[in-house]
């Protein structure tokens, strides 16, 4: 499929030389980055006038023609910007497609299950287990994650807002309900009665296990 690089005239011999290189890229993991021209938004440019997109080539050789001239190279690693043409990172998409997969990429979607006490879970759950596997969790992208564990989304501007630690969690879980009530625990903490009660009932902050949670002094107290 070589003759995909046709477009390119004699003066563009380094564009056609790399790409030629390049077409049969086989790690599909990180990104190729295009080492020449760009356009003012970041994305590759060839050829005069900057007409020849490198990554449309690259899309083109994996994937074969684009289905249609409204079709864009999309990339799924969200890397567009930044000069990638992995042709393992590029599909045909539709503009509405490509701009779907954006969002999702950066997390602006909205939280369709996330509620106030699972963006306080993801946020305790900083530093304790992998991004990727956070995401899983909970079933949104790990872009989403990203941005609530860095504030920038679910900021924290209510006062009943609270991201409990690991400590705090346990605590709750192993204090025997006759030592302290509900309440309590509310009270102390700022929140809503309802709140430590889903905690002790483990509907929240589950990642915990009822061993990690359960005091040696009190084995089988540790209910609502």
């Amino acid at each position: 499929m070589t003759h995909i690089l046709d477009c390119f005239k004699s003066e563009d011999a380094p564009s056609r030389r790399w790409l030629e290189k390049n077409l049969k890229h086989e790690d599909k993991e990180f990104c190729l980055i295009w080492p020449l021209s760009r356009a003012q938004n970041g994305y590759p440019t060839a050829g005069k006038n900057n007409a020849i997109r490198p990554h449309r080539i690259m899309c083109e050789f994996r994937n074969g023609p684009a289905p249609s001239p409204k079709h864009q190279a999309a990339h799924s690693c969200g890397k567009g910007h930044l000069g990638c043409v992995n042709p393992w990172h590029l599909n045909w998409r539709t503009p509405a497609e490509n701009q779907l997969e954006r969002y999702k990429q950066h997390g602006l979607l909205p939280s369709r299950k996330l509620s106030p006490e699972q963006v306080d879970q993801i946020r305790a759950l900083k530093g304790r287990e992998r991004t990727v596997d956070t995401a899983a969790r909970f079933q949104v992208s790990e872009a989403n994650i990203r941005q609530i564990q860095a504030g920038k989304t679910w900021q924290i501007d209510k006062p009943w807002r609270r991201t409990f630690t690991a400590d705090e969690v346990q605590l709750i879980r192993t204090t025997p309900w006759q030592a302290k009530s509900a309440r309590q625990w509310a009270e102390e903490f700022g929140v809503k009665r309802s709140v430590i009660d889903r905690i002790r009932g483990g509907k929240t902050y589950q990642y915990f296990s009822a061993d990690d949670c359960r005091s040696p002094e009190h084995p089988s107290q540790d209910r609502a």
